[in-house]
């Protein structure tokens, strides 16, 4: 069977999926430990390579969107129920964020704060920190913070969950209003972010403005959408895209060329999703076998480990034995959010399913639009009765 055979009649996991993911957390994990040796970790060799279009951890954030808009969009394509895609991205996403936020606010924040356990619990700021269960992205917590007394941002990876539940919410819409399997509407909305994005890279009268509140929020969600969207898009018109290798060495040979020549904004939302929906197709990332996705645990750990660590090794500047360290606690860590956390909800999403939709037959019939011929017929019945 061939590649493209195989990308039509499968379920679209593919072999490889989990194994990118896994390297793009790992590829954050170390982005984020090169700031024990550089102050700024934005400036690493892809963000020089690209002329500042792109560090490694944006790269490797961007990969993530791109998979998951892939992943994601055969479930509201194929079973067509937004209750049971909600629940599926509910079950994957929140157990283990609440767990961690939980565990941060308990046990490492009261290891690494300077103010007394009863200063550090009577804190407000401690339970604002939980708004990040709902990833409404909250940085710090009472006393955590570096030698010169300036609080230290506790999980900075964080900011991108909610962004991706946006994305969530995003396609969902278009899943309800039908307009999925009218997959011209969805490219045309995808087209439209694609130019706002490049606008916003490269237009000069655009480039390098400040935006706050609402709007930065909003061209926030529009640079990764377009990468998600594009993922989605590689699903929705599959049977028109050939997955291929010459393909695929084409569309690493424009995005090697393009990026120091300043065309990143325009090449990087469409040719890395190609590429990663390829390699995740593809047999070779798969010939190592993962029993377990690990990626998320540890995108979600490895920052508060990072600070604990920098914390407590204040003196270490070597980013890359910093790096080994963190990487091993992670994975362990990891491992266990899996077995206790992830793995156990994620057995348990066709039982929330079920669940939803019990609840949801008793609530919409009563709320069920008639037409108006059942309106006449339910008055001609009443009618006769009285």
């Amino acid at each position: 069977m061939t590649l493209q055979d195989r990308l039509v009649f499968t379920s679209f996991r593919g072999p490889g999926f989990d194994q990118i993911r896994l390297v793009a957390a790992t590829i954050v994990l170390l982005h984020h430990c090169r700031g024990l040796q550089y102050p700024d970790i934005q400036i690493d060799p892809l963000h020089h390579y690209s002329g500042g279009y792109m560090d490694f951890g944006r790269f490797a954030v961007v990969i993530f969107f791109a998979i998951s808009g892939f992943l994601v969009a055969p479930g509201l394509v194929s079973n067509r129920s937004v209750v049971d895609y909600a629940v599926n991205r509910t079950v994957r996403i929140f157990p283990g964020l609440i767990v961690n936020v939980v565990l941060i606010m308990l046990l490492l924040g009261p290891m690494l704060t300077r103010h007394s356990l009863t200063s550090y619990f009577t804190d407000p700021q401690l339970y604002r920190y939980a708004k990040n269960i709902l990833t409404l992205t909250n940085d710090y917590l009472p006393g955590v913070v570096a030698p010169d007394g300036n609080p230290l941002i506790v999980n900075g990876a964080l900011w991108t969950l909610h962004f991706e539940v946006l994305c969530y919410v995003t396609l969902a819409v278009f899943g309800v209003v039908g307009l999925l399997k009218r997959r011209g509407f969805f490219l045309a909305f995808w087209i439209a972010s694609y130019a706002i994005y490049i606008a916003l890279n490269m237009a000069p009268a655009i480039k390098g403005q400040p935006f706050e509140g609402r709007l930065d929020r909003l061209l926030t969600f529009d640079s990764l959408f377009v990468y998600f969207g594009f993922g989605a898009l590689l699903y929705l018109f599959r049977e028109r895209i050939p997955f291929s290798l010459p393909l695929a060495c084409a569309a690493l040979a424009v995005l090697l060329g393009a990026l120091p020549l300043g065309g990143g904004p325009v090449v990087m939302p469409i040719c890395l999703p190609y590429l990663m929906m390829f390699c995740g197709l593809s047999v070779l990332p798969g010939k190592v076998p993962l029993k377990y996705d690990l990626s998320y645990g540890v995108y979600l750990i490895h920052a508060p480990i990072l600070l604990a660590f920098s914390l407590t090794f204040p003196n270490m500047h070597i980013w890359w034995i910093g790096a080994a360290v963190v990487f091993l606690v992670t994975l362990v860590l990891a491992y266990a959010s899996w077995i206790f956390v992830e793995g156990p909800a994620l057995s348990k999403k066709k039982v929330v399913s079920n669940w939803a939709h019990r609840c949801l037959k008793s609530i919409i019939p009563p709320l069920r639009t008639r037409t108006p011929a059942q309106t006449a017929a339910t008055e001609r019945i009443g009618n006769m009765q009285s």
